[in-house]
Parts: C-alpha cells; sequence; structure tokens
C-alpha cells in the first residue's frame, strides 16, 4: 500500500524527519494555525524533530498517519492532515489539520476527498471524526466538505488552566 499520493495540484506525503524539520516549524509555529486543536504553537525550530519522530514512532505502530500536504509545483507546504487514534477493531479514526492562511474551501475540496477515498477504501475504515474547540473557519469547512454535526463534549480536556469544550463532527464511509 502506498501512503503517499497526489490530489489534484497537491501532494500528500508521509514526512521524512531529517528533511521536513523546517517546514513543519513553518507551519506550526502560528498559533492562529494549531489554535483549534487546541495546542501551543512551536516556539523553536528542534519542536519540528520531535513531532516528526513522534509522527513516524505512531505511524510504525499503526496508530497514527501523518501526511505534510505540499504544491505539486511549488513544493511548498501548506497544511499538516492525519489520522490519530485509528481504532482498527471499530474501523474509526480522529482528523486532525493544521492548515495555513492559503488553505481556503478550493483547496480542501481538492484535497481532503482524496484523504478520505483513502481512508474508506484503501484502509477500509468505517468512520472518522474531527474534534476540535469552537472555530467558525474550521466549522464551516467541515460543513463545506460534508461533515455532519454530531454535538459537545463538554470539558473534554484542560487547555492552559481552562477546561475546554470539543465540537465533534464526523462522516462515514456510507455518506
Amino acid at each position: 500500500m502506498n501512503w503517499n499520493f497526489n490530489a489534484g495540484n497537491f501532494s500528500l506525503r508521509l514526512p521524512v524527519s531529517d528533511q521536513d524539520g523546517d517546514a513543519l516549524y513553518a507551519l506550526m509555529n502560528d498559533q492562529a494555525v494549531v489554535d483549534h486543536i487546541p495546542r501551543q504553537a512551536m516556539t523553536v525550530s528542534a519542536q519540528a524533530l520531535d513531532e516528526l519522530r513522534r509522527m513516524a514512532m505512531r505511524f510504525e505502530t499503526r496508530e497514527a498517519a501523518f501526511w505534510l500536504v505540499e504544491g505539486m509545483y511549488d513544493k511548498q507546504v501548506i497544511a499538516r492532515i492525519g489520522i490519530h487514534h485509528i481504532n482498527w477493531m471499530q474501523l474509526s479514526a480522529q482528523l486532525q489539520w493544521e492548515l495555513s492562511a492559503a488553505v481556503d474551501l478550493a483547496v480542501m475540496q481538492e484535497i481532503l476527498p482524496q484523504v478520505l477515498q483513502f481512508i474508506f477504501e484503501e484502509l477500509k475504515l468505517h468512520r472518522i471524526e474531527m474534534r476540535l474547540c469552537a472555530s467558525e473557519r474550521h466549522e464551516q469547512l467541515l460543513q463545506q466538505l460534508g461533515f455532519v454535526r454530531e454535538g459537545v463534549l463538554p470539558a473534554q480536556q484542560e487547555y492552559e488552566g481552562d477546561n475546554v469544550d470539543l465540537v465533534v463532527y464526523s462522516r462515514l464511509s456510507s455518506d
């Protein structure tokens, strides 16, 4: 199975730790890119290398897969999209993305159908969900991409000393 694939004008590929640190850091050192997860933005480039190592370890155990999304021609990383908390018994996983300001609905309409096709057809998962802090931009994208809002998980995690509610969106392979 090839985990790297193309989606319109973009390529999605598993990261290479010794080559992608700068690109990942450039994407994730912006707090606006990671606020919906919620997490802190990276503050030093060494964090990107640690993140790349964690991504590789989680992929090797088939617990998660994260792709870097880059322009087919300019090779600029514009997003990281991944699935994690893969449950092979229930055939489900959680979607996570970090999107640069350059990513809009048109870009996501090129990328996400290919990601979902891979998840549902190649991996044979049945359900994909995304949990995020309330975020107008991300929730609007999810709805426009065919995800259904399921509800809110109150006080699901702690972030900067506050309890954070997470909004849940999902999509089934049958949708």
